[in-house]
């Protein structure tokens, strides 16, 4: 009777049971592998089933007439849940069969091809229709065992679940669960020795039984605390909220007193301490500040100065009076956070421990980062101050923020500016096409279409110029080409370019600084020159690229071209070229136009700073 309930209750669930586990599986994924509402009708039907089967085994409720067509529905169950679950992995299959899920589904279909269909054919289809099996369940029954060992492939390859991760929580718990195993395992023993003999073979068996025990309970703890904890013990999981508002505060942080306010106000909101106060420990001059007069204070600081050396960034130190945690460093200076003794007079919980330990290692992470950018900051102050040339790393990095802003400013554009317009287009279009209107007021309609469609090519050029689409895609041939095009069909001067071929591609900080030179150069052209035509050359040479301007315009005297520099934009081309370390000269006598040469290193020196720090570590791309 027990192996008859067994068999009945266990076999039907085993369509839905994989189903279900599928569902759970590929939930990471994203991936709905049977609707809910299949599932619990799937579920629902095998219960009422094993319901059935049940009572006919343990009771004379059911004859043996309403069996066989109970048993027969039990058979079709099998088949259908079979059948569903191979159609939905082929329809998985094919459908992710280009994805990562691909493996999966291949070795999961085929195992249950493998596995179910000798079963399903030769003995439960049989049965279902109402004839003799065609072969024994001794034969088929064997293609089941497919089942483990692929799964266990699974699992030892990854692709199911993190068996790393689940032989290490294995070994941990089954390393918890000796001692009490065997304590429990001895008592047992003690109790069942009173009362009758026990063989050492009862003892083993005993221990076996015991020490599975514990470590399956210690797994479930670990799945009811997952669970259930966050809810029961709120106060323990304030200190996660916490966190995850601090590294949002953080986030917008751009100044130390702002970072100092924002850890102030989370610890103030979760520790009832005494005081927070932020300490600068100076290791040189020997002093802590500020500081008072009181004796708390007085210890504090001497204390600080007698650990200075053994203080790291990130840490916790145990103070006389409170904790200190160190979130910074410039030098012999700690930046430390002095927090008090609690007002209940308890000592910190290991919570809050490692909530505040936690808390120092991010207040370190973004004190580090304000340093980095104080520390440009002078490193600008004092490249302005001097009298001599401006750094190349200094005009680098003022041209890739330039470059960053009209990024922005021409996706400002395009996103608001330019579909608005368009909008209104389509709905003056909407409006002349949908209703009668008269001939004048169409013409005049007409007008504002046209003055529309301009306004909208006028902003598309402008996001065109401040951000050109693609330029690193293109290269420094196929960029120079498009604006050389767009350039003849706007100027009135002709524009012969002669590039060569460039062997090595160019990183687009350079592509784009000789895109906005030629650009400069051509607008000049259009402004100032008066030429019939403009020659340019580019080509890469030994480490180096060259670039030629010329054209034969009205042209100036060299004399006076320091003067007109400003106004004709020839000054943004010298300092774009500085800023690549390159060279640039000019030629002009009056009525015999311009010549540009520029030389460009193909690829540049990374220059330190006063305080030791890589400079183009601060360019922006």
């Amino acid at each position: 009777m027990v192996g008859y309930s067994i068999i009945y209750v266990a076999i039907p669930f085993i369509p839905s049971l994989f189903l279900l586990f599928m569902n759970s599986y590929l939930k990471r994924y994203d991936v709905v592998f049977i609707g809910k509402r299949w599932l619990i009708s799937l579920f629902a039907v095998s219960g009422i089933v094993q319901l059935s089967c049940l009572i006919y085994v343990w009771t004379e409720m059911i004859p043996s007439n309403v069996f066989v067509s109970i048993r027969t529905v039990y058979y079709g169950t099998l088949l259908v849940g079979n059948f569903l679950c191979i159609v939905l992995l082929v329809k998985k299959y094919l459908y992710h069969r280009h994805t990562k899920l691909n493996s999966l589904f291949k070795i999961t279909l085929t195992s249950h091809i493998v596995a179910f269909t000798p079963f399903t054919v030769m003995n439960v289809l049989p049965l279902f229709v109402g004839s003799a099996q065609f072969l024994p369940a001794a034969f088929t029954a064997p293609f089941l065992f497919v089942l483990p060992v692929v799964y266990f492939y699974l699992l030892t390859s990854n692709q199911l679940f993190d068996i790393d991760f689940i032989l290490t929580r294995f070994k941990y718990y089954t390393f918890l669960a000796l001692l009490p195993s065997v304590l429990i395992t001895f008592g047992v023993t003690a109790v069942m020795k009173s009362q009758s003999s026990m063989s050492w073979i009862m003892f083993v068996q005993t221990f076996v039984i015991v020490y599975t025990g514990v470590t399956l309970f210690l797994y479930i703890k670990e799945q009811i605390d997952h669970k259930f904890r966050p809810k029961l013990f709120k106060a323990m999981y304030s200190y996660q909220d916490s966190l995850d508002r601090f590294s949002r505060k953080i986030a917008r942080v751009m100044k130390r007193a702002d970072l100092e306010a924002v850890l102030r106000q989370e610890l103030n909101e979760l520790l009832p301490v005494s005081r927070i106060d932020f300490l600068l420990v100076d290791q040189t001059d020997s002093i802590v500040k500020p500081i008072g007069d009181t004796p708390e204070e007085q210890g504090t600081a001497i204390f600080l100065l007698q650990v200075a050396d053994t203080l790291k960034v990130g840490e916790m130190v145990e103070l006389p009076h409170g904790l200190g945690l160190v979130i910074g460093r410039q030098r012999s200076k700690y930046h430390v956070v002095w927090i008090g003794s609690k007002t209940n007079h308890t000592r910190f919980n290991s919570d809050e421990l490692r909530w505040l330990k936690t808390m120092a290692n991010y207040a370190s992470i973004v004190f580090e980062n304000l340093y980095l950018i104080e520390g440009l900051i002078e490193d600008l102050e004092s490249e302005v101050r001097k009298e001599q040339t401006t750094a190349p790393w200094v005009l680098r990095l003022l041209f890739c923020l330039s470059e960053n802003e009209r990024r922005k400013l021409a996706a400002d554009l395009h996103d608001s500016a330019l579909q608005d317009q368009l909008l209104w287009y389509r709905k003056l279009e909407s409006v002349i096409m949908d209703h009668p209107i008269s001939d004048k007021l169409g013409h005049e309609l007409e007008d504002i279409k046209e003055g529309l469609l301009d306004v909208i090519h006028q902003i598309r050029e402008t996001c065109n110029e401040l951000r050109p689409p693609l330029l690193k895609e293109m290269g420094v041939v196929e960029a120079v080409e498009s604006i050389v095009a767009h350039s003849q069909m706007r100027d009135n001067f002709a524009i012969d370019f002669r590039p060569k071929t460039f062997h090595q591609p160019l990183n687009e900080e350079q592509i784009t600084a000789i895109y906005r030179i030629v650009q400069e150069l051509l607008r000049n052209a259009a402004k100032h020159s008066y030429a019939n035509l403009v020659t340019l050359e580019l080509e890469q040479r030994t480490d180096e690229i060259y670039f030629r301007y010329k054209d034969d315009g009205k042209g100036m005297d060299v004399d006076y071209m320091k003067a007109s520099f400003e106004h004709m934009g020839l000054s943004g081309i010298k300092e774009r070229v500085a800023s690549l370390e390159g060279e640039i000269s000019f030629r002009s006598k009056r009525g015999e136009g311009l010549e540009v040469v520029i030389s460009l290193p193909e690829t540049m020196t990374n220059g330190r700073s006063e305080r030791g720090l890589l400079r183009d570590s601060y360019l922006i791309s």
